[in-house]
């Protein structure tokens, strides 16, 4: 009986991350690169990569578009 509660507590536990996972990888989108995302997009910048000729990227995460 507890091995049967803890199996189901356990697929409750993964069924519960990877839905938010799923959920969570579409609220945004990230963008990489030299320019700059235009205002209307409201676009966040997190970081900067720098590539292997030595050339720096921003990084932007920016909500998905409204339909």
């Amino acid at each position: 009986m507890r091995a049967l509660v803890a199996v189901a507590l356990s697929l409750t536990a993964l069924v519960l991350t990877l839905s938010t996972g799923v959920r969570g990888s579409n609220a945004y989108t990230t963008h990489i690169g030299m320019r700059v995302p235009p205002i209307e997009a409201k676009c966040i910048k997190t970081g900067t990569f720098q590539t292997d000729e030595g050339k720096l990227l921003n990084v932007y995460r920016c909500p998905p578009r409204a339909a």
